[in-house]
């Protein structure tokens, strides 16, 4: 981590990518955006990110949670509680799948919290990621990269379906 606001920070490991994700998640007091390739399981499945996600889904009526995912028939194959709260939650949770001609050209995960706080990974297999807290310029570019993707971008059924 780093004390000036706005530094990119890098992260290594999957275990500092979720611990980040978790901590910028607690903080959200308005909107979590997440584009993610296959929506992996130990990232955005563990309890405690979920918890965060709920908390903040349960604050406040303005409170939304996008989820845009490249490869959702991949991501229900690690299908987590983050799926199944949204499904308990659909005024505050949605889920989108990425227009299929975008799917080829995007395979970054990004995370956007209250277009403040940004971390971003190039591919869904890359061990290294980039992080910037109070940087509201970089994560407001971010946002509005990811509106314009989310309004081109269908409902995903893949994760309304029940029975998993």
């Amino acid at each position: 981590m780093s004390d000036a606001a706005g530094v990119p920070v890098k992260l290594e490991g999957r275990a500092a990518l979720a611990s980040a994700a978790l901590a910028a998640v607690a903080t959200a007091r308005r909107e979590v955006m997440l584009l993610s390739f296959d929506f992996d399981r130990a990232l955005y499945g563990a309890e405690a990110f979920v918890d965060a996600i709920k908390a903040l889904g349960l604050s406040s009526e303005r409170a939304r949670i996008r989820v845009l995912i490249n490869q959702p028939r991949a991501a229900m194959k690690g299908a987590h509680r983050f799926v199944e709260l949204g499904r308990r939650m659909p005024s505050r949770i949605e889920f989108r799948e990425l227009n299929e001609e975008r799917q080829i050209s995007h395979r970054a995960d990004w995370l956007i919290v209250d277009e403040r706080h940004l971390i971003e990974r190039g591919s869904p297999d890359a061990l290294i990621a980039r992080q910037q807290l109070d940087a509201p310029l970089a994560a407001r570019a971010k946002a509005k990269a990811f509106m314009e993707l989310w309004e081109e971008s269908p409902g995903c059924t893949e994760f309304r379906v029940l029975g998993l």
